[in-house]
């Protein structure tokens, strides 16, 4: 490993513990709850139906979301098998995460990658709500981390691909 690729790694550990090491049962509760939502995109997909339902069932403003959300979890997924990482509480024991534990490789992160293109997704067609996306995105994305079961590296990844999968959606046109 590059001594960039060490300290990224310990930078990443770092970040890793201060979050995990916060405690707070309430904020577990409402953190596992938003892990719990986000597996799969569903709380994504659950709001994209619901607003379809409320805003005229216009086709595209159900299967833009539904596709960007789709595509991202398919390839966060798939880049598992490439990147192979070890989840937090496998490279260091005396990791006890507040989840069930995941058996899938930790980077990048699929619920990070369903949180970002969903809420950008949404956010493109539903512009008035950004804000409640946004922070429901953040949480989803804080919970991976706070309950032992991803690195900072890794939802951040996870993001990235969400985005990315939006403005692939958008430039050809299909969804714009």
């Amino acid at each position: 490993m590059s001594s960039f690729g060490k300290r990224a790694y310990k930078l990443d550990v770092v970040l890793f513990r201060a979050l995990f090491d916060i405690k707070w049962a309430p904020l577990t509760r409402v953190m596992r709850g938003f892990t719990v939502a986000g597996t799969a995109g569903a709380l994504w997909g659950f709001f994209a139906g619901v607003a379809f339902l409320f805003t005229g069932l216009d086709p595209v403003n159900l299967l833009f979301p539904w596709a960007g959300i789709a595509l991202s979890w398919l390839l966060a997924e798939g880049s598992k098998y490439l990147f192979n990482r070890a989840r937090p509480f496998v490279s260091d024991t005396g990791i006890a995460p507040l989840i069930k534990t995941p058996s899938s490789s930790s980077f990048p992160s699929g619920h990070s990658a369903t949180a970002g293109s969903g809420a950008l997704t949404l956010s493109l067609v539903y512009p008035a709500l950004w804000p409640l996306f946004l922070a429901v995105g953040v949480l989803v994305v804080v919970s991976r981390v706070y309950l032992g079961v991803h690195y900072p590296s890794d939802v951040l990844a996870g993001v990235l691909i969400g985005c990315a999968t939006v403005g692939l959606l958008l430039g050809p046109g299909v969804f714009s």
